[in-house]
């Protein structure tokens, strides 16, 4: 009995968990995931997504050929921030075809997202840039940091690690809090309470 209430439960959480994955989006091959809302991620499988802002980072890694060579173009890691609601949607990239190309893309990328009706659907993106070491790069705390950072394509509910592993960004080299940063985390965590949370929230600074 214990048994089947547990996969009647499963079953039930299953049909939960798909009814808010009402966005799907197909990636190209030469798309490789590395996060998806704040989330690991590796691949190009189409993904299943919320209704709302969603936000995908990758790589694109396709080869050129130039002066009768084969080159690998693998670029930095480019951020694309997107609203979708109850839609499939398909992101394009652009063809490369020299060095120079490849090397704009990383500095500028160009990527599109279009609806089933072929319509360009408005998009943010950016590169998720680290000086230094590439190796062992940590894309959970570097995407946290950049969604509080107030960048072009940042979005604070993609936030999937702790803020005490995010929180070094708050203090100044004077050791003067980051009142940007309070600003971010007070709408982030406002935005993550219930009803009654908030309500006690704003009642407390009320007073």
């Amino acid at each position: 009995m214990k048994l089947r209430t547990a996969l009647l439960t499963l079953a039930v959480c299953g049909v939960s968990f798909s009814s808010f994955a009402n966005v799907s989006l197909t990636l190209p091959d030469s798309a490789d995931l590395v996060l998806v809302n704040g989330t690991k991620a590796q691949g190009n499988d189409p993904l299943s997504l919320k209704d709302g802002d969603n936000q995908i980072a990758f790589r694109y890694e396709t080869n050129y050929r130039e002066n009768g060579d084969t080159h690998l173009f693998k670029s930095e890691v480019v951020i694309v921030t997107f609203n979708g609601k109850d839609a499939s949607y398909t992101l394009s990239l652009p063809k490369i075809h020299s060095q120079y190309e490849a090397k704009a893309f990383n500095k500028q990328p160009h990527v599109t997202i279009t609806d089933q009706q072929n319509n360009d659907v408005a998009i943010k993106q950016d590169v998720l840039i680290k000086n230094g070491v590439q190796i062992g790069r940590d894309f959970q705390q570097e995407i946290a940091k950049y969604n509080l950072s107030g960048a072009p394509a940042a979005l604070t509910s993609a936030i999937s690690v702790s803020v005490p592993q995010v929180q070094n960004v708050a203090v100044e080299k004077s050791g003067k809090v980051d009142q940007a940063y309070v600003t971010k985390m007070l709408n982030y965590w406002y935005e993550k309470a219930d009803k009654a949370t908030q309500d006690q929230f704003k009642a407390s600074i009320n007073k």
